[in-house]
């Protein structure tokens, strides 16, 4: 598996991972306001919540490969798992466009975006991705959804006219409950999507192939 060569944005995922290992009790905090309500993204405004380090090699080393190049992100959060998205569009000449909700989250998102050099290839919009994502050009190569789980159905939907052919979802925490109306869309649906569960830590992930021309 290739490893990222650029020093910079190596340097920051290194400082970044570190920071995301240290935050157990900030993440244990922001859940138990679950508890006894439904929980909501300003309770996880304090937390990473970032995928692993794992999890970045491999799809750095999946965007190389296919050489591509027309990126979109739901769910920045810090921008973890922007920072590989961003090494790949670098490799490939191509673009991520992320979104974030949370106006902190996304600025500290910023900063580490600029912090390794990779403001050219990264374009972070602010705010509901149900909007921000409204004009994203036509032709997506790849999709990442890491953000609220309740709206992996209805942006998959929103953006399902622009996937280019062969395209690919990577999806983060397939495994909670909230996300099985996204997954059984997909299996509902043969004809569009082509999907797998893959093996990896934490809430678990399904790789998706949008085989439709449209």
């Amino acid at each position: 598996m290739e490893k990222i060569q650029d020093t910079k944005i190596q340097s920051v995922l290194n400082r970044m991972h570190k920071e995301a290992n240290s935050q157990g009790l900030t993440l244990i905090k922001g859940l138990t306001k679950g508890i006894f309500r439904k929980l909501q993204p300003e309770d996880m405004k304090d937390a990473y919540i970032a995928i692993s380090k794992s999890q970045g090699e491999m799809l750095y080393n999946l965007l190389l490969g296919n050489q591509t190049k027309h990126i979109v992100e739901f769910g920045t959060s810090f921008g973890i798992s922007t920072m590989y998205l961003g090494a790949a569009a670098k490799a490939n000449h191509g673009k991520v466009i992320t979104t974030e909700l949370l106006p902190e989250k996304a600025e500290t998102a910023q900063n580490n975006f600029k912090e390794a050099q990779l403001e050219e290839w990264v374009e972070l919009r602010v705010g509901d991705a149900m909007k921000t994502l409204q004009d994203v050009n036509d032709g997506i190569e790849f999709l990442l959804l890491d953000g609220w789980n309740d709206l992996y159905l209805p942006l998959v939907k929103l953006l399902e006219p622009k996937f280019k052919k062969g395209a690919l979802i990577y999806t983060d925490n397939a495994s909670f409950k909230s996300a099985k109306p996204f997954l059984e869309y997909l299996k509902a649906n043969p004809e569009k999507y082509r999907t797998k569960r893959l093996k990896d830590d934490k809430g678990g992930s399904e790789l998706t192939e949008y085989i439709s021309s449209n």
